[in-house]
């Protein structure tokens, strides 16, 4: 921990955003980090990893079944005024009760740190005026902790271990939350009355602010504020040298200061590296600054004597890593990672877990599924059973959650909680995942949704929903896909699956036609069929368990007949596949 001193920021905060110290300069890190730090020669590549040996009686990565991401909330969760006791509690102390044994939680926001770091300033402490009361009360219980000489992550660290929980620090690579705060205009005076505050993390930090050149765009320039080109132009650039050394400073910093298990670097949060059109030939670039990374990390855990293991959360493909800077293959070969987690979380019942796993399996490896708030539970535990069966049975060992911190009491009234912690006991018992009653669902593409649009939808896998079924005069149908990894024929089931969809703007005498894996099927009429009020269709099936396949499943829609009067198509917007408890093998 650093000292008294040091942790106070109105000492020892230095003003990184000077340009001589984020090029790589003085940065008060030991003499094994400023080693490799900016001005090295360029490093050759590394020899392949090391796995901890038979020795070592921690966690191995494999082991990491259930994962909760954490952000900056514990610090708005811990009661004020700030203690290293409450924000243990609000942080690790939520988590007695749930199957968690990693915590992971972020170092960096778009408006800064939330720890007593020496480079980069504490979240809201450079803004000229705040514009909400949590904004405060996370700078000041930072502030507080560090002046009294309690870093919260070293509390946080500390804390896990004492759980039995390993705890990895997390930085996001890249963060345009600020892009928020530019849409709800934080730099102009509030809108009267304030209805909705904003959040602490829309911020936009002073190092972009006076180097705009560090950006892949123009923050200023006028594109739709859902666009893909609005929400790049406020990243930064990785081609840019003083935007790597910040990133690499801060890395390092965290490495050499804290006793963390592992360190995650979150390609998701968020995934613009560099200008999209050149990204793919600007790969090397990444791959050297995972190698710096690599380096600090591996040096740190030889002078402590166990391991931290390195982890990035990156797109679902190969291709798709490939796209935005990525070359994972080379970073596999390497031994750069100890762990892989997969893709954003927004399309777990459709993203091909499978080849990143298998890749990741051939040089020892493991891959985690990231399942992001509110996907995979749509249907509470059956939906999320089902997306995790999925998973596993693609080769993922574990699952870490995205923003489930969200499950936590704190943020519902009592009684109100829709799905609390303890859904994470469901993920390590092996035949409740396997056996359990089921609902995969449809993926929604990562396009849809004003937060969504812009941001993720070059870089996760895309969903099916919403989907147009224009009229059928070529006898052409639409399709979707239900994937699943049940074997039916193997485990009787008790009950028929059944197959559900939702479509939107049907004529009263418009006429559907269905069919599953190729087989015609009719809706039943007994179900229910939907709020018509609403121009809401339900269409509800009942299966033959031997129709129900393990893999892709498909549902054929024909819109045979439309009302003239009617634009000449109607929109599927919702879907899932029940499959009942099975008996067993």
């Amino acid at each position: 921990m650093p000292d008294q001193k040091d942790s106070n920021p109105n000492v020892s905060r230095r003003r990184f955003m000077r340009t001589s110290v984020l090029a790589g300069t003085a940065l008060g890190l030991n003499a094994a980090v400023a080693g490799s730090t900016a001005g090295a020669a360029p490093a050759t590549p590394l020899k392949k990893a090391r796995r901890p040996g038979k020795s070592f009686t921690g966690k191995r990565p494999e082991d990491y079944r259930v994962v909760l991401q954490d952000i900056g909330d514990p610090l708005l969760r811990m009661p004020w005024p700030p203690s290293p006791e409450g924000l243990v509690e609000g942080s690790i102390g939520a988590l007695k009760d749930s199957a968690v044994n990693m915590y992971a939680f972020g170092i960096n926001h778009a408006g800064g740190t939330t720890h007593c770091s020496k480079l980069y300033p504490i979240i809201g402490e450079e803004q000229p005026l705040l514009k909400s009361g949590n904004t405060l009360r996370m700078m000041q219980a930072v502030q507080r902790l560090c002046e009294a000489g309690h870093d919260p992550l070293t509390l946080m660290c500390d804390g896990g271990h004492k759980a039995g929980l390993d705890v990895f620090l997390r930085l996001r690579m890249n963060d345009h939350h600020d892009r928020w705060g530019d849409r709800i205009g934080l730099d102009k005076p509030s809108r009267l009355p304030k209805d909705h505050p904003a959040e602490p993390y829309f911020y936009t930090p002073k190092w972009k602010r006076e180097h705009p050149e560090w950006l892949i765009g123009d923050r200023h320039a006028s594109h739709p504020d859902t666009s893909f080109e609005y929400m790049q132009s406020s990243a930064g650039n990785y081609a840019i040298g003083p935007y790597r050394d910040l990133i690499f400073n801060l890395a390092a910093e965290t490495l050499t200061q804290y006793d963390l298990d592992g360190f995650e670097l979150d390609f998701f949060r968020s995934p613009f590296l560099f200008p999209i059109y050149e990204a793919y030939v600007q790969r090397h670039v990444m791959t050297e600054l995972i190698r710096r990374i690599r380096r600090v990390a591996d040096e740190q855990a030889a002078k402590r004597g166990r391991p931290i293991f390195l982890s990035a959360r990156v797109p679902a493909t190969v291709d798709l890593c490939l796209r935005i800077g990525i070359d994972l293959p080379v970073w596999f070969q390497e031994g750069l990672l100890d762990m892989v987690v997969v893709s954003n979380g927004l399309s777990p019942f459709s993203t091909p877990w499978t080849e990143l796993s298998q890749l990741g399996a051939k040089h020892g490896i493991p891959a985690l599924a990231c399942f992001t708030h509110a996907r995979p539970t749509r249907e509470g535990r059956e939906s999320l059973r089902a997306a995790t069966h999925r998973a596993f049975s693609s080769g993922i060992t574990g699952i870490q959650f995205w923003n489930y911190f969200y499950r936590m009491p704190h943020y519902h009234r009592p009684g109100e909680n829709p799905l609390d912690l303890s859904f994470t006991h469901d993920l390590v018992d092996r035949d409740l995942v396997k056996n359990g009653p089921k609902k995969y669902l449809l993926d929604g593409s990562p396009h849809t949704g004003s937060i969504l649009t812009g941001t993720f939808g070059h870089a996760e896998w895309p969903g099916q929903t919403p989907m147009m079924i224009g009229l059928s005069t070529d006898g052409i149908g639409h399709t979707v896909a239900f994937d699943i990894a049940d074997d039916l024929s193997r485990s009787k089931p008790k009950g028929s699956p059944r197959a559900w969809v939702r479509i939107v703007d049907l004529g009263p005498e418009d006429r559907l036609e269905f069919a599953w894996n190729g087989k015609p099927i009719q809706p039943d009429p007994k179900a229910f069929a939907g709020i018509t009020l609403k121009d809401s269709h339900e269409f509800e099936f009942e299966l033959d368990p031997a129709a129900v396949r393990p893999g892709e499943n498909h549902l054929e829609i024909k819109l045979l007949e439309r009302h003239a009067r009617l634009e000449p198509y109607v929109t599927l917007v919702d879907g899932r596949l029940s499959i009942p408890e099975l008996k067993g093998a």
